[in-house]
């Protein structure tokens, strides 16, 4: 753990402490995690991002605290062409992640606090403690001001988002970490209808590593025509220029909800393809190369919510995903994993050689959508304190799949959980090929 973070961390219990000591304790929602009713989605999307005029800041200080442990199980898929590979990109089959997360309200502040580890096989637990959240805000005149870390999450759709230009929160994770905010200066204007937001996300720091974290102005108007909710954004960065987006939601009737949202961007970037060699060999001498520059890109996802009564929840969504391969490149990436391994097993080349490699081309599967177009599935069912759900997540231009499903207790302040998901499809899908081909987890979680 860095010292800076473990200042933040004291920080954030010291603040807590004292709260506490006033008694002015309140409640914080779960984390999301792969069994989220789909109710949570399109029409609920925006509730931590579109500001309610009416809503003005509590003024009596508010404490929440929320810790969970869960300890994971994969399965490799000996058959994979990146099998030997797997343990070098640190693909370990037993994990155990913990979470503990404090959170101050107290007027316009917000602190929320997270100290985590990742435990992996043998290995050494990996702590750290970090402000997810921190951040001031202030009402004045039908206009609110913000400086701080804030989550600013935009769109209305569930497993894909486009228009989520400034978080560009990653979805569909297992039991997944606290979101972290984006450092921001954002001016809102609140109006009976509509609300107009234009922040400066990470003032002064220019390109990062990571596109998150990329200095970029952005705009988003939100307001309702009718019975219909609408949102633009807008957002331009060094890394993407110009970023424009437009979504939309509409309940029909007591059951149906249909939305849809899309994004152009003038520029984006990808993996590179598949690397060989300098000679084309199979075997390349360093990881991945810089990525490769698309201009004129277009996002888009379109998807219903049904929900006809007694607890059951339907959702579906469609969508296409620039950032993702053609199937084409994937068939590529086969081939080059095959005869990497190949010569690995058969001793042409060091065995370390051959893993490492592997290991580069795994590179290949961080990321959200391994393909552009997808198709997702999620049912859930609640009763009372029992909810169970499941996933099914379809990428037809090679009939790869990923099956997952979890099952949730809620108490008064304990939940539990637990889950699987499994990926499959012909040989030749992306899905297929990953060496982790199930995963299940169990989680406890205690809320106060």
């Amino acid at each position: 753990m860095r010292r800076s973070e473990a200042r933040a961390w004291l920080a954030v219990v010291v603040v807590a402490a004292g709260a506490a000591r006033a008694d002015e304790w309140g409640t914080e929602g779960d984390t999301a995690s792969a069994s989220a009713s789909a109710s949570d989605s399109a029409s609920a999307s925006d509730s931590d991002s579109v500001s309610n005029p009416e809503a003005a800041p509590s003024r009596q200080p508010e404490l929440s605290f929320r810790a969970w442990a869960s300890p994971e199980g994969t399965r490799v898929r000996g058959s994979s062409p990146y099998a030997p590979g797997a343990a070098r990109a640190g693909l370990a089959t037993e994990t155990a992640r913990a979470e503990a997360v404090l959170r101050l309200t107290s007027g316009g502040t917000v602190a929320e606090g997270s100290l985590r580890s990742v435990t992996g096989g043998a290995g050494k637990p990996l702590t750290e403690a970090r402000f997810t959240e921190l951040y001031q805000e202030l009402d004045a005149g039908g206009q609110r001001f913000t400086l701080g870390k804030k989550v600013t999450s935009w769109d209305v759709a569930y497993a894909f988002r486009p228009a989520d230009v400034v978080q560009q929160e990653r979805r569909l994770a297992l039991r997944p970490f606290a979101l972290e905010g984006v450092p921001q200066i954002a001016w809102e204007w609140l109006g009976m209808r509509w609300a107009l937001l234009a922040l400066w996300a990470n003032p002064l720091q220019g390109p990062a590593l990571v596109p998150v974290h990329d200095e970029s102005g952005a705009a988003r108007l939100f307001g309702r025509l009718g019975p219909v909710d609408l949102h633009a954004v807008a957002r331009f960065s060094e890394r993407t220029g110009m970023q424009a987006g437009a979504g939309a939601a509409v309940v029909i009737g007591d059951a149906l909800e249909l939305h849809g949202s899309g994004r152009w961007q003038a520029r984006g970037e990808h993996l590179p393809p598949p690397q060989r060699g300098p000679d084309g060999s199979p075997m390349a001498t360093g990881p991945p190369g810089r990525p490769v520059v698309e201009h004129g890109e277009i996002a888009a996802v379109v998807g219903f919510t049904f929900t006809p009564g007694l607890g059951l929840s339907i959702l579906g969504e469609a969508w296409y995903d620039p950032a993702g391969d053609a199937p084409a490149t994937w068939r590529e990436r086969r081939r080059l994993a095959l005869e990497q391994r190949a010569l690995g097993d058969a001793a042409r080349v060091p065995a370390s050689a051959s893993a490492g490699n592997l290991a580069w081309g795994l590179l290949a599967f961080d990321r959200q959508d391994l393909l552009r177009q997808n198709l997702l599935v999620h049912v859930s069912q609640k009763w009372d304190r029992f909810e169970p759900a499941v996933d099914v997540q379809v990428t037809p231009e090679d009939r790869g799949w990923a099956l997952t499903a979890a099952g949730a207790y809620q108490g008064e302040r304990l939940r539990f959980e637990g889950g699987a998901r499994v990926l499959g499809g012909p040989p030749g899908a992306a899905y297929r090929l990953f060496p982790g081909w199930a995963t299940f987890y169990v989680a406890a979680q205690l809320s106060m």
